[in-house]
């Protein structure tokens, strides 16, 4: 049997050894994928090829591939072959690793399909980028038709030597997961399929637009598939980034229309799709590649509305600043209610009628944050605002 719940497969005996791992995760930019989503995942692909050469980057203790090769091995018309290609750079999940691609093995021998693995217990951008430059004496690098993985997210400075590493391969990136990315894009055959995890901060914002524009040139999206909570899907990990599952080709040749999917990421949540035109996605003459997630028709008719506005913000002398609070990262400065120490905080619920309606006493947002030296980057004084 392959491994089943994570909790059973991966999970420290004790609370020390539990709040260790869970440093050591957190130090690496670790995200450890829980099966109801590798399961998801694992289902995405088209799985075409007669032999499958999977490339799973960051593999943690091998749920991403555990779960393709139990879909492989239940598919009623098989494949010949896996061969699996494994990075992981923890140390103390490499045990765990290959016990699980031996339970891999033995599936796959029941089902009549030859597999084979190697793991690498070294830096993935270490590795990988060297065969990539095309260096006169560098090794060639292999080629993978399908590639699974769930990347390290943490930013990336640019003194740092994996920011040096992937410059130096042609990658201007400022996250460990758009660096794994761009790296593995370049290890895919022609063809080739990626399905991926990531935060959906790539799909906009200035700092990822290079690796928007290198993306989104090589790669054909499929589908895109939205987690409405920030926390269900991983939620033993207390983790608050939106995330995203990218499915796409390595194709130069675009589809007509891309799958939009959302669900709550709860285990068993239904999800709702939708077909979208790729121009609505992507419009072909936006300068910044912008991913557009369009998930329902009001989204729809308001991205509608304001592709027809003429004028823009700096036509009417108006500047826009986003994130100076992020409520889930100041709750310890959040009140419900003002107070002499506080200053008023506005959500879109405090609209009304064109008007500002504050405070709302039984809102589920909260009206006011403390005014401390802590919380004082987040405030907009009058003189600085525009109107």
């Amino acid at each position: 049997m392959l491994p089943g719940a994570r909790a059973d497969r991966f999970w420290p005996q004790d609370d020390d050894e539990a709040e260790h791992v869970l440093a050591r995760r957190h130090e690496l930019g670790q995200f450890l994928t829980p099966d109801p989503v590798a399961h998801f995942m694992a289902s995405l692909f088209s799985l075409r090829p007669p032999s499958i050469s999977l490339l799973d980057a960051g593999a943690g203790d091998g749920a991403l591939t555990a779960a393709l090769v139990r879909r492989l091995c239940r598919e009623h018309r098989k494949v010949r072959e896996v061969s699996v290609t494994a990075y992981e750079l923890d140390s103390a999940v490499i045990g765990r690793l290959r016990v699980t691609l031996s339970a891999c093995r033995s599936e796959c021998e029941k089902a009549g399909i030859v597999f084979s693995a190697t793991v690498h217990n070294t830096d993935f951008i270490e590795a990988v980028v060297p065969m990539v430059r095309n260096d006169l004496f560098d090794p060639q690098p292999p080629r993978f038709n399908t590639t699974i993985l769930n990347p390290p997210y943490r930013k990336i400075r640019s003194d740092s030597a994996a920011g040096t590493l992937l410059r130096s391969a042609g990658i201007e990136t400022t996250n460990l997961y758009t660096g794994f990315l761009a790296l593995v894009v370049r290890l895919l055959s022609d063809g080739g399929e990626m399905v991926a995890i990531t935060p959906r901060s790539f799909c906009n914002g200035l700092y990822f637009r290079p690796f928007r524009e290198g993306f989104l040139a090589r790669m054909s999206l499929r589908r895109l598939h939205i987690f409405e909570s920030r926390s269900a899907a991983f939620n033993n990990d207390d983790v608050l980034q939106e995330n995203i599952i990218i499915h796409a080709v390595k194709s130069e040749q675009k589809p007509e229309q891309v799958l939009i999917s959302t669900s709550s990421g709860e285990p068993g949540a239904p999800v709702r799709e939708r077909a979208v035109p790729y121009h609505d996605v992507v419009a072909p003459a936006d300068p910044e590649q912008f991913i557009h997630l369009v998930t329902d028709a009001g989204q729809a008719r308001a991205k509608d509305v304001m592709s027809r506005l003429s004028g823009t913000l700096q036509d009417l002398g108006l500047s826009v600043s986003t994130g100076r609070v992020v409520d889930f990262r100041a709750e310890c400065f959040l009140r419900q209610h003002p107070s002499g120490d506080t200053v008023p905080l506005i959500y879109p619920c405090h609209f009304e009628g064109g008007f500002v309606r504050w405070p709302r006493d039984n809102g589920r947002k909260p009206n006011a944050i403390v005014a401390t030296a802590e919380t004082r980057g987040f405030w907009f004084h009058p003189k600085s605002m525009c109107w």
